[in-house]
C-alpha cells in the first residue's frame, strides 16, 4: 500500500551536467519497492514529479532515483542537498515480474537506465542469467553504465555504433534462446525492441512513460491505448500509473 512519507536526502551524485542520482532515507519505500515501480516527489511546483526507482538498500532503508533536469520542477529536485527533505508518495504502479524466467535481456535508454539498474541488481542477486544493453545518443549522455553491459551510442564515440537493436543483434543464440526481454526508455526505442523480441519469439515487457499528475489512478491524465480483450473493440484506455507502467509489449498500441 503506497503512502506519503517525508524523506531525507542522504546523498546526491551528479552523473553528468544535467542528471543527478539522489538517495532518500525511507525504510518503508525501500522495503516495499520492486523494479519497475516509481515514486512521486514533491517540489514547490503544483504537481509532483514521477521517478522510477533506481536502486534500494533495504539494510540502510534507502532508495535512489535519477533526476534529469528538464524543467523547473526537476531542476529544484536535482538541487536537493544532503540533509534536506521532501514528501514522497510511493511506491507506485506495478513492477516487472522478475520470476517470469531464469534468463533476462534488459534494455535501457535515456532515464530508463535507472529502472534497468534496479532490475539488474535484483535479478543478479537472485542468481538469474542477465544481459544488459544500453543505448545513448553519445558518450556525454552515458550514465549508470557497468563494464559487463553492452553499450551502444548513436554517435559511435563509445561502445558499439548504433542503437539498442544493433546491440541486441550482436547477442549469441545462447543469450537469446528462452530469454524474457524487459525494456525501459524512449517510446521509439521500446517499439523497436518490442518488434525485435517478437521476431525472436521472446516475451517482452515495457514500462510506458506518460505525463502523470496524481500517480494513483484518479486524474486519468496518463491513460494509454492497450489492445482490448473484447472482440470487435480496437483498444481500451488503461492508466499508466495504476494499471502499469509495465505492460506486455504485445498489448501496447504503438
Amino acid at each position: 500500500m503506497s503512502k506519503d512519507f517525508f524523506c531525507e536526502v542522504v546523498s546526491k551524485t551528479m552523473l553528468n551536467e544535467d542528471t543527478a542520482l539522489i538517495e532518500f532515507l525511507c525504510p518503508e519505500i525501500a522495503n516495499e519497492a520492486v523494479p519497475g515501480q516509481f515514486v512521486n516527489v514533491t517540489c514547490s511546483n503544483f504537481l509532483r514529479r514521477p521517478f522510477g526507482v533506481a536502486s534500494v538498500d533495504r539494510t540502510k532503508g534507502t532508495f535512489k532515483v535519477g533526476v534529469k533536469i528538464i524543467g523547473e520542477g526537476t531542476e529544484e529536485i536535482a538541487s536537493f542537498e544532503e540533509g534536506e527533505g521532501t514528501w514522497v508518495l510511493g511506491p507506485l504502479g506495478n513492477g516487472f515480474d522478475t520470476s517470469a524466467s531464469d534468463k533476462f535481456i534488459l534494455v535501457g535508454g535515456g532515464t530508463g537506465v535507472f529502472p534497468v539498474n534496479f532490475l539488474y541488481e535484483e535479478l543478479t542477486a537472485a542468481g538469474k542469467n542477465v544481459k544488459v544493453v544500453q543505448g545513448f545518443r553519445d558518450k556525454s549522455q552515458i550514465i549508470m553504465n557497468k563494464p559487463e553491459y553492452l553499450l551502444t551510442t548513436d554517435a559511435g564515440d563509445s561502445g558499439l555504433k548504433g542503437n539498442c537493436c544493433d546491440g541486441l543483434n550482436t547477442l549469441s543464440e545462447d543469450d537469446i534462446s528462452g530469454a524474457c526481454v524487459l525494456c525501459v526508455g524512449p517510446m521509439p526505442m521500446m517499439k523497436a525492441v518490442s518488434s525485435w523480441a517478437g521476431e525472436k519469439g521472446l516475451n517482452c515487457y515495457v514500462s510506458l512513460e506518460q505525463r502523470m499528475a496524481c500517480g494513483i489512478g484518479i486524474c486519468l491524465v496518463c491513460v494509454c491505448k492497450i489492445k482490448a480483450e473484447e472482440e470487435g473493440v480496437p483498444f481500451e484506455h488503461k492508466r499508466c500509473c495504476k494499471d502499469g507502467p509495465v505492460f506486455d509489449s504485445k498489448e501496447v498500441i504503438w
